[in-house]
Formats: C-alpha cells, structure tokens, sequence
C-alpha cells in the first residue's frame, strides 16, 4: 500500500506530465524552487497547505485528487470511490503522528516527575 506522500508525490508527476509542464516550469506556476518541486516528486518532503493548493491551481486539479490512489485523469467518480480510503490513510498517519507525540509528551512527564522526587529528597528540612 502506498503511503499518502507517494500517492502525493506520484500524482503530482503523473498529472505535470500529463499537462507537458517541467518540474521547472510547474515551480514557478506554484511559486517554489525547482529544488522543492524535485524532492516533493522524490517523496524527500512534505509540503504546505498553502502549497498543496498552489499545485492543485497549476495542475487543475481539486486538492483531494492529488491523494487518490488512481492517475488523476481517471473520468470516473474519483471522490466518492477513494474518499474513504483517503480518510483511512489520513487517520492512520494522524494517529501515528499523535501516538508519538504522546509518547514524547509523557516520557518528558516521566522525567519532570522523577526530577521532582528527587530534588523533595534532597531539599533541606526533609528526612
């Protein structure tokens, strides 16, 4: 199964390709370096929302189609066939993302708490 960074990155090169644009000439319809259009389509970066819907504007395409796990010149009915697996991996990669930022949030708790049974041991007039 295709992460959403490699559906992103691969709907980007399929539908530049298909509009005849150069990673050159779609960074500067989006406003961005070459270089930046280079790593989004080499899955080596995420992108803005603000980006996400400068590319959408120069490749013509609503922002979800640039998520769908099929080209985006697929005539058929692409949001309603691809929505719920879109959700999914959007929920997948939000839980992810939350899950280890809890994890983060309470390993540094952990560490505050310990720290502060320790200095109440030590503090002078304790036993």
């Amino acid at each position: 199964m295709n992460t959403i960074r490699e559906l992103l990155a691969a709907n980007i090169k399929v539908r530049r390709s298909e509009l005849g644009l150069t990673q050159e000439k779609l960074s500067e319809l989006v406003e961005i370096s070459y270089q930046m259009i280079h790593d989004i389509e080499g899955c080596r970066t995420w992108v803005s929302d603000k980006t996400l819907q400068r590319l959408s504007v120069a490749l013509e395409v609503d922002i979800y189609e640039l998520f769908c796990p099929l080209p985006i010149s697929n005539t058929g009915d692409t949001k309603n066939e691809f929505y719920p697996h879109l959700v999914e991996q959007l929920h997948k990669t939000m839980k992810s993302d939350i899950d280890h930022r809890l994890d983060e949030f309470f390993g540094k708790l952990k560490n505050v708490q310990t720290h502060e049974k320790l200095r109440e041991k030590t503090a002078p007039g304790t036993s």
